[in-house]
């Protein structure tokens, strides 16, 4: 009868179920973001985009600060919206929309001067209004309003859950292979 290595599969489910959540919490909070930015600037607001039709706007170098987030809603909400942003440089960022939210992380280099072309795209069969905003990111500036507190340590406990996942999925391998080893070198 063979002996199942029960203690590293238990660790390593841990660990898969603690990246899972991290990494979901990460994703969501920036869903609530916009409401804690202190400071940002309308890019589109409330824009009818028909089915297959798209929608562009600038973003200067000028409404970046050290650490910005580009956010893009659409209602209804919809999992058919593209969003495309390239910088001064032509590197191309493609994103979809999930629950009729899309973000992008935008850091401001110093050395990059122009500015950033962002296009969204319905590629839904139903029109929708799309917002779109950018602001500096309260999450990576460390400039959180202490009125939210919950919502500003989200970010550091999510990347926390996740390192805390991949340790113990590292430890759930290394245990499996070191039990079954055990009982090979037993027979």
């Amino acid at each position: 009868m063979v002996k199942l290595p029960i203690r590293g599969i238990l660790i390593l489910s841990v660990g898969v179920v603690l990246v899972i959540i991290g990494t979901s919490t990460l994703d969501n909070s920036y869903e609530l973001v916009e409401s804690i930015m202190k400071i940002k600037h309308n890019l589109i607001e409330d824009k009818t985009l028909l089915p297959n039709q798209s929608t562009q706007s600038i973003i200067s170098n000028n409404q970046l600060v050290e650490h910005s987030v580009l956010l893009a809603h659409v209602k209804p909400a919809s999992d058919s919206i593209r969003l495309i942003a390239t910088d001064p440089n032509n590197e191309t960022f493609e994103k979809e929309s999930k629950n009729g939210f899309v973000y992008h992380i935008i850091e401001k280099n110093p050395q990059t001067t122009g500015n950033y072309s962002v296009a969204i795209y319905n590629l839904s069969n139903e029109p929708v209004y799309v917002t779109a905003v950018i602001g500096e990111d309260p999450y990576l500036s460390g400039k959180c309003d202490p009125g939210y507190i919950t919502s500003c340590y989200t970010i550091p406990m999510a990347i926390g859950i996740v390192i805390v996942g991949v340790i113990a999925f590292i430890i759930g391998v290394l245990l499996i292979f070191t039990d079954l080893r055990k009982v090979k070198l037993s027979k």
